[in-house]
This record gives C-alpha cells, sequence and structure tokens, in this order.
C-alpha cells in the first residue's frame, strides 16, 4: 500500500515472539561476518549537508556495504546529488531532515573509527547465492550498553525501497542513546511484504544465535517498524509467522 502517511512512524513492541524463518530454522546460524570488506586506521571523516552522495558511497567506513544504506536496490544515484537532496531519493516520505540523516552516518562513521563493526550480513554465503538478491540485506548496528536488550528497526518505503536514512538510523540513535541495542534492518526492497517479513525473522535468528557474540540479551527484545516496516513487525507479533519453527526465549 503506498500511502504518503508512510512518513508517520508506528512503533510495534513485541516480547518473546515466535518467528518462522524461511525453509525452517537452520542447523547452524550464519557466523559472525561483519561488512564484505575489513577496514582499519579509518579516520573519522564526516559527512555533512554539503557532502554528496559520492562521498556517502566511497566512504571508507562504509566499503563492503554502503549502497546498502540508500533507499533503492540496482538502482544508479547521480553521485554529485549532495545530502541536502537525499529526501528526494524517498518519494513516500516527507519532512527528511538532513541534519538527523548525517548525525546517523557520522554515528556509524565514529564507530568504525573505534574499531567496531557496524554492518553484518544474517544470511550466510552460501544462501546469498542460492538467492543473489539477498545481498541487498544486512544489519547497521548502533550499540547500548553491553547485555541489554536489543530492537530491530524496519523502516518503511512501500515494500519498494528501504528508508533507513530517515525511518532507522534516527530512531536507533535514540534507542541506543537509551543504553538498547539497536539494529536497523535492510531488507529486500521490491518483493512485496512475505520476503521482507521472512527477511526480519532470519534478521532476529542471526541476533539470538548470535547474542553471545553481539553483547545482547535476548529476553525483552523489541520489533519496532514503520509504515511496510511496522506491517512486517506487526506480521510476525500477530500471526507468529504461521507454522513457526522456533521460538525465542
Amino acid at each position: 500500500m503506498r500511502a504518503r502517511a508512510a512518513s508517520t512512524a508506528v512503533t510495534v513492541l513485541i516480547l518473546s515472539v515466535c518467528v518462522e524463518l524461511p525453509g525452517g530454522r537452520p542447523k547452524t546460524a550464519p557466523p559472525i561476518t561483519g561488512s564484505d570488506t575489513v577496514v582499519s586506521d579509518v579516520q573519522p571523516v564526516h559527512l555533512d549537508a554539503e557532502s554528496t552522495l559520492r562521498d556517502l558511497l566511497r566512504h571508507p567506513a562504509f566499503a563492503g556495504f554502503a549502497p546498502l544504506i540508500l533507499p533503492w536496490d540496482d538502482r544508479a544515484y547521480d553521485e554529485q546529488m549532495p545530502l541536502s537532496r537525499i529526501g528526494s531519493l524517498l518519494p513516500y516520505h516527507t519532512h527528511v531532515n538532513t541534519e538527523s540523516v548525517t548525525r546517523g552516518l557520522n554515528r556509524m562513521i565514529d564507530d568504525v573509527a573505534d574499531g567496531k563493526l557496524v554492518f553484518y550480513r544474517f544470511y550466510s554465503e552460501a544462501q546469498r547465492q542460492q538467492q543473489p538478491a539477498r545481498n541487498n540485506t544486512g544489519l547497521f548496528f548502533f550499540r547500548g550498553r553491553p547485555g541489554a536488550p536489543f530492537a530491530v528497526i524496519a523502516p518503511g518505503g512501500g515494500f519498494s525501497y528501504v528508508a533507513s536514512i530517515h525511518e532507522g538510523f534516527p530512531y536507533a540513535m535514540a534507542i541506543s542513546g537509551a543504553a538498547y541495542n539497536a539494529f536497523v534492518l535492510r531488507y529486500r526492497a521490491g518483493q512485496g511484504g512475505t520476503v521482507a517479513t521472512q527477511d526480519m525473522a532470519a534478521a532476529v535468528s542471526y541476533i539470538v544465535d548470535n547474542a553471545v557474540s553481539l553483547g545482547v540479551a535476548t529476553e525483552g527484545y523489541s520489533l519496532w517498524g514503520s509504515s511496510a516496516g511496522a506491517r512486517m513487525a506487526a506480521a510476525i507479533g500477530s500471526h507468529r509467522m504461521a507454522n513457526a519453527v522456533w521460538c525465542t526465549k
């Protein structure tokens, strides 16, 4: 549903929910892999309103996953576009605040400069080879207090794009600022709600199975979503993904 009200955040809180994984729960979860590229000695060069998409896409802190920060899959961007106009990439959204956008990006840049991984692949390499569209998925991690519960945030975009810059990173900043651990979900766009919800289920599975390495608690976690993202969270929380094969505790 392409509602222009997509800019209004809808938050869903779910405790101890059951989820279904595509094809059932894997016997072994994908290991902690982080970004596709290991970056060392990254300088915390911040982005601002006058920075361009090229500056974002070529920033060493985002090596290996930079295109997934932006909303559209497999779309060519005008790399000369300044971040002050990044809202034009989100046709179903209004009131995109450039300062909030750059704050979220710069938080990740600072975390990478501090030696922290900020992007995780929740599908294994074999799973991504099997379905190449899964290369357009991942989790952006905004750390809170070690051992605190986690939140998974699914941005909106009418299942056509993923508005992480507007309805993901700013929320994660606020949640991690309250000491909770926050993950922003990059799911497959353009394939409808079922596929996107499968990605959310797989992401929750990944976090739960790697909770010790990630430093998060699995009890009392929450799912958050805006517009299309809220529908995904509600599907898992309300319908428990029919024929659920496992349940987090």
